[in-house]
């Protein structure tokens, strides 16, 4: 595959405009970058260059059919916590979820659902219709905080579904740890290691998929077997 030389990229990246670039700050970099992730599912906004292409038409369709399953996953959780909110539990023993602290949990889990369902399709609308009839080159002349704006805009739905299923877990986890059966208060243990577990091995395929070897080279399967052969060869000589 060709690959990309020094001028090749400096070029790419002097096409960007300077309102979509990350901030030279580190600290304003990664808030940028993880912004960006959140918006547009992707790390810059460097696609912004040229909104004729056909890359510019695939990301638009990406962004819909995201926007789509993030109102479908709101929906779910919204109806779940109208559930919990709207009827008693059949077994209080077993999970109290009518408690004072895990009924407010459960509140702050619908309202934000109801935010993600109504800014979600808010934004689908808008998105569908900007794309299709408005002329996109006109990001690239957008002050840095209208961009910002538009970012915070299209990551709204996720950030509001993203609150919604953790406080409704936290509910649902304060309900159940407070339960007189033990099995219910391991299950609920396991259950709250899962979601952890989860958490942070999202962040640790994020953080390596993608990322270059130190040295800059691709280590191939087969150099990865004649080293191994190499070493356990160098083991059996005699000494």
């Amino acid at each position: 595959m060709p690959t990309m030389t020094t001028s090749e990229s400096t070029n790419s990246v002097s096409q960007v405009p300077e309102n979509c670039r990350a901030p030279n700050n580190p600290i304003l970099r990664l808030a940028f970058k993880i912004l960006c992730i959140i918006a547009v599912s992707r790390e810059s906004l460097d696609h912004w260059k040229d909104t004729k292409n056909k890359d510019w038409k695939e990301h638009v369709t990406i962004m819909v059919n995201r926007f789509q399953n993030t109102n479908v996953t709101a929906g779910l959780v919204l109806a779940t916590t109208t559930l919990f909110l709207s009827s008693p539990p059949p077994v209080p023993h077993l999970m109290a979820y009518n408690s004072p602290i895990s009924y407010i949990i459960a509140m702050i889990s619908f309202d934000a659902a109801l935010l993600s369902v109504i800014s979600g399709s808010a934004v689908l609308v808008i998105y569908e219709t900007s794309t299709a009839h408005k002329d996109m080159e006109t990001l690239k002349h957008m002050p840095r905080y209208q961009v910002i704006a538009l970012l915070l805009w299209l990551a709204y739905p996720s950030i509001c579904l993203s609150v919604a299923t953790c406080f409704l877990f936290v509910a649902i986890f304060i309900a159940c740890f407070g339960s007189d059966n033990v099995i219910v208060n391991i299950i609920t243990i396991l259950a709250c290691v899962a979601f952890l577990s989860n958490g942070a091995l999202t962040l640790y395929v994020f953080a390596v998929v993608g990322r270059k070897p130190a040295n800059g080279e691709k280590t191939t399967p087969t150099q990865v077997i004649d080293g191994h052969h190499a070493s356990i060869g160098a083991a059996c000589l005699p000494r």
